[in-house]
C-alpha cells in the first residue's frame, strides 16, 4: 500500500500557535479557524484512492488521512477496483484555502460520489456532477446514477468504523433522501441510519453539495492537549474520557489555556 507522507513545513499565521512539540499531523483550531502543524500530504494515488486536486490542497491532519487510506482500502477489498477519488484536504500548514470557508485545519476532505453509466459500470473518470433526490446526474449527455450501493457503503462504513471521529458528512437534500432510502430497502443496520439522518447535512452557509461529499472529524485525542477545538454538536454517541464539549471553542479560556499552557 501507498503510505500517506508526513511533510514538514512552516505553520501558518492565527492568533496563537501549538507548543514546539506538537508532533506532525496536529490539527489546531477550529475547521473554519485553524491550521495544522506539518500536515500530511495525500499522496497521487495508493490502494483503493486517486488524488483529483492540486498537491498544495491536499495535506490533513494524522486522524484524517489514517481514516482515508484504512477507508479506500476497505472499499478496494469489497469492490475489486474501486477508486475512491480524493479532493480537497487542506494546506500544508492549513489556514484559508481558496473556495472553502472551512478546510483550514486538516479535517475536511472532499470525496467524489461513486457513479455508474447507462450499462451500469462503474464511474473511472474523477467529474463533480450534480444530482437530484431522484440519483440521476443533471446535465450530463447519457444517463449517469449515483451508485447508491457503494456510496452507501462508504457512508456506512464511515459511521460504523469511526462512530468517534465523523461528525458531519455534508451533502445536498435530495442525495441524503436517496441515500437514506435505499439504506433502508437494503436493510441497512438501523442504528447507523438513525446516525446518518443526523450527519449526513446541507450546509446553510455554503453550496449544496450535490456533487460531493464533505468530510468532517472531530479533533483526535492526540489533537486536544494541542488546541484542536471541536464546534458542536457533538453527537450523543460520541464517548471519550475527555469532555470535548469543555473544549468546544465557545470556551475561549479553555481553549487558550489547550493551546498556551497555564498563564
Amino acid at each position: 500500500m501507498v503510505g500517506m507522507v508526513v511533510v514538514f513545513g512552516v505553520v501558518g499565521c492565527a492568533a496563537f500557535q501549538p507548543p514546539e512539540l506538537a508532533p506532525p499531523g496536529t490539527s489546531v483550531g477550529d475547521s473554519n479557524e485553524g491550521w495544522l502543524e506539518a500536515g500530511v500530504l495525500v499522496p497521487d494515488r495508493g490502494d483503493g484512492f486517486r488524488a483529483y486536486r492540486e498537491r498544495e490542497r491536499r495535506y490533513g491532519s494524522r486522524r484524517l488521512t489514517e481514516v482515508l487510506e484504512e477507508t479506500a482500502g476497505w472499499l478496494q477489498e469489497r469492490w475489486d477496483g474501486a477508486t475512491l477519488w480524493i479532493g480537497d484536504l487542506s494546506a500544508r500548514s492549513g489556514g484559508a484555502v481558496a473556495g472553502h470557508h472551512s478546510h483550514r485545519a486538516g479535517r475536511d476532505v472532499d470525496l467524489l460520489f461513486f457513479t455508474t453509466s447507462a450499462d451500469g459500470s462503474a464511474g473511472r473518470r474523477a467529474r463533480f456532477m450534480r444530482f437530484g433526490e431522484d440519483g440521476l446526474a443533471v446535465g450530463v449527455a447519457g444517463p449517469v446514477s449515483l451508485d447508491l450501493e457503494r456510496n452507501w457503503a462508504l457512508v456506512a462504513h464511515l459511521l460504523e468504523e469511526y462512530p468517534q471521529d465523523v461528525q458531519w458528512i455534508f451533502v445536498s437534500h435530495g442525495v441524503k433522501a436517496a441515500l437514506l432510502t435505499y439504506a433502508l430497502e437494503s436493510g441497512a443496520s438501523l442504528d447507523t441510519v438513525e446516525r446518518a439522518v443526523s450527519v449526513l447535512h446541507q450546509p446553510s452557509d455554503s453550496a449544496p453539495h450535490d456533487d460531493h461529499f464533505h468530510v468532517r472529524l472531530y479533533c483526535s485525542a492526540d489533537d486536544l492537549p494541542y488546541g484542536c477545538a471541536d464546534r458542536p454538536p457533538i453527537w450523543p454517541w460520541v464517548r471519550r474520557g475527555f469532555d470535548r464539549l469543555e473544549h468546544a471553542p465557545t470556551d475561549d479560556a479553555v481553549l487558550l489555556e489547550l493551546a498556551l499552557g497555564e498563564m
